[in-house]
């Protein structure tokens, strides 16, 4: 089995990443010290650093954005990856029934874009969903259900 390490991306207050976790326990702390951050700058984003990367700027071929609001336990996230996962595109969680929370979820903190009222999941799919990313080497989790995105 293939040995990989996630790398988170964080930008929030005087907490700055990257953050790179190679295990559960260090995924677990990894999340956590993101369930901490506040205020959150940026969406925090996670990429296996063993994948391959595109285009002059290097970019990840894969990754997970997310937001996430503790306090009324559930996130969202957005999950990109290439034709060889089967999963081409831009992919946004959807949840069984939509929760009122959602609406406070932002698909880019920076320009306040919504994720859609259906997006929001419990947090702690969202931690099986990052252990799966570790295991699975940057597939598209199974732990949530998804929906097609029109943007990334």
């Amino acid at each position: 089995m293939a040995e990989f390490s996630i790398e988170f991306g964080l930008q929030a207050g005087s907490d700055r990443g990257p953050i790179v976790a190679r295990s559960a326990e260090e995924v677990d702390g990894a999340f956590n010290r993101i369930l901490a951050a506040d205020p959150l700058l940026h969406n925090p984003t996670a990429f296996i650093r063993e994948r391959p990367r595109i285009g002059p700027a290097g970019i990840p071929d894969h990754g997970l954005k997310l937001d996430l609001r503790p306090e009324h336990g559930v996130g969202a996230m957005f999950y990109f990856g290439g034709p060889e996962d089967g999963h081409a595109g831009p992919w946004v969680t959807r949840a069984a029934d939509p929760v009122p929370s959602a609406a406070m979820l932002r698909r880019d903190i920076d320009s306040a874009t919504p994720y859609p009222a259906d997006a929001a999941v419990p947090i702690e799919d969202i931690r099986r969903s990052l252990h799966e990313f570790l295991t699975t080497g940057g597939r598209r989790p199974t732990a949530v259900a998804w929906q097609p995105s029109d943007s990334w």
